[in-house]
């Protein structure tokens, strides 16, 4: 029997071949969307499940809150004493590991001579714990032991070939920033590329006792430098909700102390702290500080919705085709029906057809996935592959999904053509009183979500052009940025600085502790003149630390005051600029607030400029107060290039580079391409948005397609007869094609509200946004009229212009 069924049902796709192809191209095309969706929410939902304890580790965060109890900050990193006092106090924890990300200059040296020197961002010192943590494979050498002597330490397989050429190298030697050696304990293999962190060097924790590296002391007293990531192997009875409830308590206990003797409130009023399951870092934590940048769960949410859709007007399609051809089919089923065969039967058959088309349409779209994995690895950087004979689940989802599309699309076709009565039908009659309300509401259905997903394209296209045209109050073109080495510098900045711009190419040069693009995280606490005495700010004023040629390397106008200044002594330490933002939140006028006495930290000065307010960060963010100073710790340098020779300004920086700090690599970045990186999620959703809304008008406009011709062939005697009465081609083609604008307007009933409401969430995620604009819906229904109408022309045109004697001669 079963072989029956797809006998006749690949008979039937064969005989229908516009319709067997119309459906077979449009579920594939959506099916390649889905594999490609699926390949990607299931990387993204995996990262860090390697680890074998995955469900049982945490980090640790830390926020700190304003004085009106808002969190104005939210790292993913805490200070040192934290890690061992939790393992003391905690039984629930098993093990407790701190890691430092250090980027140091590494070197390999063979009889004296430098053979190799790279800098190394992805190198952390980690108490020897974390090899219990995390499932570390180890190539070379023995986990347990690895890290426990200071200045040692263990590579990836990756980085031991990049030394060495191979991964036998443990007692080898590297060194670091030309001063510190260290020795090969092992070898471990690469973490995978479902890791929120990918080390590349583990250095021992103990190394940072060493007073010339951190100190013992810092370690066990420095609650103000937050920059140690800090993961917990938790037991089978670990409750993370009940030890967060006891963390203020923690904080009180161990930090109070000096609370109370600096007369400062207990710490649990301004800082909390909380444990952050390993598995919800990648996509569900955004916090100020992460180790790597992460995924974002929105858009896996956004590509799983978007795949749906694309298979329902897939879907769509097939029943509405299904349901237009039923009164051609009619015939064969009441011939069915009469020699005995019975409903079930019937839906049985349909439903083969249904599911023997979504088999064609899967084996055609996993031709095509490999072509569409080119392209989403590009745009995801990342390696997926689809593996059918290597991994049975992925086989087995595939079929399972297949049947499922081709049981969901066939069953109510087969429900409806199977319930025809062969008595009418025999008579020449319908058999069924069904006018096509499903077939318009399907319809419907698919031009609301093509028109959505199209308003959705033209908002990001809109935000992000106004995003790359707005006025960020500084320049940033021309500048090029790189690593800042005061210790290899020292007093020699000066002569650096007056090479750099000595033949006009490079126009000017700057150090500082941040650079626009990044974000403002360090704040000292600030205390301002009020009166006749030094008051606490109740608000947070973000530190820049600056050197006298900041605001004219980034063109950012000093609006009152003056700027600093090397002439004046006093500028180094006991001076600052604050921004706008500052002045007003703290209650001054611009004229006000020079010459005020400001306490930044323990330092006490005073103001002698306001700066314009400039976006330093994100356009995701609002501008916040900060407060600038030249104290000398800076970590990064700004040069702004001329224009009219970029690349000779290139050339003569890399060669004042060489001559100053030749054992460090010439490494730069266009101030520019940071800017750009600050949107790149949201560059994607738009890409997402075009490719997406343009495969959903095509699959839709391809049942619309089909579903006019049969329209009009069902017309075709209504046609002939009006055009003998004597009406005229225009006449005709409205009557044809207003059904479809009226069902195109509704639909644009439909998506306006949904396309609000979704853009409206997404533009709340930026502090500076544009506003949403009728214009781009109202383009959005034309654009869909016009579609609707250009797919069903040529078929309306036709039968329009089509003689009535040929169509009324067989009537």
């Amino acid at each position: 029997m079963l072989r029956n069924y797809l006998k006749v049902a690949i008979r039937s796709i064969f005989r229908n071949k516009l319709t067997s192809f119309i459906n077979i191209a449009g579920l594939a095309l959506s099916m390649v969307c889905c594999l490609l969706i699926y390949l990607y929410v299931k990387d993204e939902i995996g990262y860090d499940r390697y680890n074998k304890n995955a469900d049982n580790i945490y980090r640790v965060t830390r926020n700190f809150l304003s004085q009106d109890g808002s969190v104005s900050l939210h790292l993913g990193h805490v200070a040192p004493p934290f890690g061992p006092l939790l393992k003391n106090d905690f039984s629930q924890m098993e093990e407790v590991a701190r890691v430092l990300q250090y980027n140091p200059l590494l070197s390999l040296e063979e009889n004296g001579e430098r053979k190799l020197s790279f800098n190394e961002s992805n190198t952390y010192i980690a108490d020897p714990h974390i090899m219990k943590i995390f499932s570390f494979e180890m190539v070379d050498g023995n986990s347990n032991i690895s890290l426990e002597r200071p200045f040692t330490m263990i590579l990836s397989d990756k980085m031991a070939e990049k030394y060495y050429g191979t991964t036998s190298i443990q007692g080898k030697h590297l060194k670091a920033d030309n001063q510190y050696d260290f020795e090969i304990t092992g070898v471990f293999k690469s973490f995978p590329e479902q890791s929120h962190w990918h080390p590349d060097f583990l250095i021992s924790f103990s190394t940072l006792f060493d007073e010339n590296m951190y100190g013992r002391k810092n370690l066990e007293t420095n609650w103000g430098n937050n920059s140690f990531a800090t993961y917990i192997l938790a037991n089978d009875q670990f409750d993370a909700q009940a030890i967060e409830a006891q963390f203020p308590a923690f904080l009180d206990r161990h930090m109070g102390a000096n609370a109370a003797k600096d007369n400062y409130p207990l710490p649990s009023t301004w800082t909390t702290l909380f444990l952050q399951p390993l598995t919800k870092i990648h996509l569900h934590s955004h916090l100020d500080s992460e180790v790597e940048a992460n995924g974002n769960i929105n858009t896996v949410y956004m590509m799983s919705v978007i795949g749906l859709f694309i298979m329902l007007i897939a879907c769509f399609n097939f029943i509405n085709l299904s349901t237009a051809r039923a009164t051609i089919r009619s015939k064969e089923v009441g011939l069915r029906k009469v020699v005995g065969a019975f409903k079930k039967q019937l839906v049985i058959q349909y439903l083969s057809e249904s599911v023997v088309i979504a088999l064609f349409a899967m084996v055609i779209a996993l031709s095509l996935t490999p072509l569409g994995l080119q392209w989403l690895n590009d745009f995801t950087t990342k390696s997926l592959h689809l593996n059918l004979f290597n991994n049975a689940l992925n086989l087995v989802t595939i079929i399972a999904f297949t049947v499922l599309v081709g049981i969901l699309a066939g069953l109510y076709p087969s429900l409806i053509i199977s319930g025809f009565k062969p008595a009418l039908i025999l008579k020449g009659q319908q058999g069924s009183k069904s006018k096509g309300g499903i077939r318009k509401i399907l319809v419907i259905a698919q031009f609301s979500i093509s028109i959505v997903l199209i308003i959705a394209t033209f908002i990001t296209f809109q935000q992000l052009d106004y995003l790359n045209k707005r006025d960020l109050g500084y320049s940033k073109d021309q500048i090029i940025t790189l690593p800042y080495f005061g210790d290899d510098l020292k007093n020699r900045y000066d002569a650096f600085y007056n090479e750099m711009i000595r033949n006009g190419t490079v126009k000017n040069a700057s150090r500082s502790s941040i650079i626009p693009t990044g974000r403002l995280l360090d704040s000292q606490g600030s205390m301002v003149q009020k009166g006749d005495t030094m008051t606490a700010t109740d608000i947070v004023i973000k530190d820049v630390r600056i050197d006298s040629e900041f605001f004219d390397t980034y063109q950012i106008p000093i609006v009152n005051g003056r700027n600093f200044s090397t002439e004046i002594k006093s500028d180094d330490s006991l001076s600052f600029v604050i921004n706008e933002a500052a002045v007003r939140m703290i209650g001054w006028t611009n004229e006000e607030a020079i010459g005020k006495m400001f306490q930044n930290g323990n330092v006490k000065g005073q103001v002698i400029g306001v700066v314009k307010d400039f976006h330093f960060e994100s356009l995701h963010e609002k501008i916040i107060p900060i407060v600038f100073h030249m104290e000398p710790n800076y970590r990064r340098m700004s040069v702004r290039v001329d224009g009219a020779d970029f690349q000779g300004g290139i050339q003569q920086l890399e060669k004042v580079w060489h001559e100053f700090l030749p054992e460090r690599p010439f490494e730069y970045k266009f101030l520019s391409d940071r800017y750009k990186e600050l949107y790149d999620n949201e560059q994607k959703q738009r890409q997402l948005f075009v490719i997406f809304s343009g495969l959903a008008i095509f699959i839709a406009s391809l049942g619309l397609f089909v579903l006019a011709t049969f329209n009009t062939l069902q017309r075709t005697k209504e046609i002939g007869i009006r055009k003998v009465m004597g009406a005229s081609i225009t006449s005709i083609l409205q009557l044809l094609t207003k059904e479809i604008v009226y069902m195109i307007l509704i639909a644009n009933v439909i998506a306006w509200p949904i396309a609000w409401y979704l853009t409206s969430q997404w533009l709340d995620g930026f502090a500076y946004r544009i506003d949403s604009n009728v214009v781009v819906y109202l383009l959005a229904a034309v654009m869909g009229i016009l579609i609707g109408l250009i797919t069903v022309g040529s078929q309306t045109l036709k039968a329009a212009m089509t003689n009535p004697a040929s169509t009324l001669r067989n009537q």
